[in-house]
């Protein structure tokens, strides 16, 4: 009888796969066994020719849903070992960096029925799971993926579960999560540190919250914090809490009827809703949704979620609500607590916690439909450990920092770049800490112990770039420094592997090359970065407070064009200044160019806009005066006329948007602001576009794509598509990383993986991968 050994890589540990091949290899009347080897799959195949041959056809096409199978090698082979039957084999603890861990995945549908059905043994159980369903990276601590090794080893197993586990005809055959209330994790609920004694914790929070109060409630990768949507009160109170005045919240519905209630729900995202990732998905109020005002102020849209767990089931099973207010649980700019003293510090009125480890905290998933495609806003839960494949084979490990908000790392090692889940703001040292924590995790489960280079944006004060000088010498790396807008166009042009692209960089800020702050750049890229175009510079009265207060940035803009006096008027005019003391000062400032550093920061000019048309006065968080311009001008038509006036000096094409800001603050009292908002978008899209098609006529280049920050408003993104479609060139945006700074350290990775350097790490040269 001839024998063959398989070795299956791709996501295939925790998916239920090897019960799937096992079940299958029985069909087949195969003999031999299946194992864990590492991190792959290796089966060892024993029967005839004919019965490999079919068997190996089947394995090609099919798998459990949650798998990925990658490669199949099939090595002939011939032991002395001979077998009567087909079995599972304890696992190897050696073998190659090639298979991946699974994320976390929603409950299934088979859970979700047998949590309601009242002669299971597990009815009304919160950590209900199955081979199908449930959580894997949060609770994995290495590879193989086997109880053993993650944290549901707290937990032995009843007979019972035992019993299921073992018995190949049964659902939870082989599921390393399997528990019950026998021999589970179980839930307790606190007021203050004082636990109370009750016989059903999860009904009684959920009573808390039907009474408008706010509940902190232990998950599956982490915390929420959790109210009523119907009543202002509380939501002003979790406000209260998180210091998060204006800041949107998401929600959770109880099924997708609820969610087409309060939104509009297209076909792409209801797909994304039901997905088994259930991210959060970002979705157009509709005017009659019967929710706080408060959850998402000025804001058109809303983010919504799916229950995922078998405790959100529950929670929705016990309560007269069909919506809850569902965020992060962190103290603002901390990564999100995990651990009982944590979650209570948060100082909710109720704490709802349970004692399974998590092991890898991980936020939700943030996602949003952009010109018609589904893109990320944050790329974590459900999505995180799964890596971005490349076009080409990189012989070397590189490690990426990212930037300073939205931070994920990168792990580059041969054609896979693993990202991180969702850190957020490294200015906060323990979110420093939670990010270094993250990279020894992903080389502890991709089994990396070298690092050959690392790569950190190049503004020196960053934390991350300080982070990244002290591992380069605790792994005697090569540091690269990454120019911030470069390695946004390097993330996009890996992430669809290709090597030619003219790309706008469209965001808040980063260092430039220059020492300025950019913001809005067109770079030609054809074996290295041309920075071709660019937003007229702008002056910044005041540094980082002209990001907080938009009127500065307006009259920072418009100093290029009128002398004092009738600047001051028209500052006076705006109304959006506290008194005539800080007009005197903000135009000291602009004249002496103290304190005023200048910036061709996209979303200064949004701002300003904003400011102008009295949206928003101050940003309270990242994006504010933007996001409600890009609300407003959802209710408006682009038809006032607006100039688009484009320079060139030094060789670089330069968007005047003085002329851009001007012709907005005279148009505003001839024409409705949705209207304004509306035409200042797509004249600002408009400029942007057509330097980037001159820019690649020029250059010869067939491709124009957009990065950063401002790729995930619509309307300037659609805008932008439609032009470059238009001109007869393919258009690239994001769909597998964020847009955002979350997505810059593919980029970085990219981009340290193909330059060659100085011997100081000093950028040379630039091949994107």
């Amino acid at each position: 009888m001839p024998q063959c050994r398989v070795v299956v890589t791709g996501i295939v540990q925790g998916v239920g796969f090897r019960p799937f091949v096992y079940r299958t290899a029985k069909k087949y009347n195969l003999n031999g066994y299946i194992m864990n080897a590492g991190n792959s799959v290796e089966l060892l195949l024993d029967g005839s020719e004919e019965k490999i041959q079919g068997f190996l056809q089947w394995l090609k096409r099919e798998h459990p849903p949650m798998a990925f199978v990658k490669e199949i090698t099939v090595l002939n082979t011939q032991t002395n070992e001979r077998f009567g039957d087909f079995f599972i084999r304890k696992s190897q603890e050696d073998g190659k960096t090639n298979s991946i861990i699974p994320s976390d995945v929603s409950i299934c549908k088979a859970c979700k029925e047998e949590i309601f059905d009242i002669s299971s043994r597990r009815y009304l159980y919160p950590f209900i799971v199955c081979t199908d369903c449930g959580p894997r990276f949060t609770t994995i601590e290495m590879f193989p993926y086997d109880r053993q090794n993650t944290t549901m080893r707290d937990f032995l197993m009843c007979n019972e579960c035992g019993s299921e586990y073992l018995d190949d005809g049964d659902r939870r055959f082989r599921a390393e999560p399997i528990s019950c209330p026998v021999c589970g994790p179980t839930y307790e609920l606190y007021t203050g540190e004082e636990k109370l004694v009750v016989s059903n914790p999860i009904q009684k929070g959920v009573d808390a919250i039907d009474n408008g109060k706010i509940v902190a409630i232990k998950g599956v990768g982490g915390t929420h914090l959790v109210t009523k949507t119907t009543e202002d009160e509380p939501v002003l109170r979790l406000r209260s809490i998180l210091h998060r005045k204006y800041k949107p919240f998401a929600i959770m519905v109880k099924d997708i009827d609820h969610a087409m209630e309060l939104a509009h729900v297209n076909q792409i995202e209801k797909e994304l809703l039901e997905s088994f990732p259930k991210p959060i998905v970002v979705l157009k109020k509709k005017e009659s949704a019967k929710i706080s005002g408060q959850i998402a102020p000025g804001l058109h849209n809303i983010g919504i979620m799916l229950p995922y767990s078998g405790t959100h089931h529950l929670l929705f099973h016990y309560s007269k609500e069909a919506a809850f207010v569902m965020t992060s649980a962190n103290i603002p700019g901390e990564p999100m607590a995990i651990n009982k003293e944590e979650i209570q510090s948060l100082k909710a009125q109720y704490t709802l916690v349970h004692n399974m480890r998590i092991n890898n905290r991980c936020d939700d998933s943030v996602m949003k439909i952009v010109a018609g495609r589904d893109v990320f806003l944050r790329r974590s839960r459900g999505f995180v450990p799964q890596p971005i494949e490349l076009a080409v084979e990189n012989t070397k490990n590189v490690l990426a920092l990212g930037a300073e908000l939205d931070v994920c790392a990168c792990l580059l090692t041969g054609k896979r770049a693993f990202l991180t889940q969702y850190v957020g703001n490294t200015t906060r040292l323990r979110t420093l800490e939670f990010l270094e924590e993250a990279i020894y995790n992903l080389m502890k489960i991709n089994r990396v112990e070298k690092i050959d280079l690392i790569a950190v944006d190049m503004h020196p004060g960053f934390n991350t770039s300080r982070l990244g000088e002290k591992l380069a010498e605790r792994f005697n790396a090569q540091l690269f420094r990454c120019q911030h807008h470069q390695a946004h166009i390097a993330s996009l042009m890996a992430e669809h592997g290709i090597d030619k692209l003219v790309g706008i960089a469209s965001d808040g800020a980063g260092y430039g090359l220059d020492r300025t702050v950019w913001g809005g750049e067109v770079f030609a890229v054809k074996n290295g970065f041309e920075r071709c175009g660019s937003l007229m510079r702008q002056h910044m009265p005041g540094g980082d407070l002209a990001s907080q207060f938009p009127s500065r940035m307006v009259a920072g803009i418009l100093s290029r064009k009128y002398p004092v006096e009738e600047l001051r008027n028209i500052m006076v005019g705006m109304r959006s200044f506290k008194n005539d003391r800080e007009i005197d000062m903000i135009l000291r400032q602009i004249k002496r160019r103290f304190n005023t550093p200048e910036t061709s920061s996209t979303g200064r000019v949004l701002d300003a806009i904003s400011s102008i048309l009295d949206i928003c006065h101050e940003r309270t968080y990242e994006g504010e005066p933007a996001l409600r311009l890009e609300s407003m001008a959802c209710g408006g038509r682009a038809n006032v006329e607006l100039p688009i006036v484009i320079k060139k000096l030094n060789n670089i094409y330069m968007l005047d948007t003085t002329e851009l800001i001007d012709a907005v603050l005279l148009a505003k009292g001839d024409y409705i602001c949705e209207d304004i908002a509306a035409s200042a978008q797509k004249a600002l899209a408009e400029g942007m576009v057509d330097i980037a098609i001159r820019v690649a006529k020029n250059k010869s280049i067939d491709s124009i794509g957009i990065s950063g920050g401002v790729a995930y408003n619509d309307a300037i993104v659609r805008h932008i598509k439609e032009r470059a479609v238009d001109e007869g060139f393919r258009f690239y945006t994001h769909c597998r990383v964020p847009c955002g700074d979350g997505g810059i350290s593919l980029g970085q990775a990219a981009m340290a993986a193909s330059i060659e350097t100085t011997a100081g790490g000093a950028q040379t040269n630039s091949k994107i991968k």
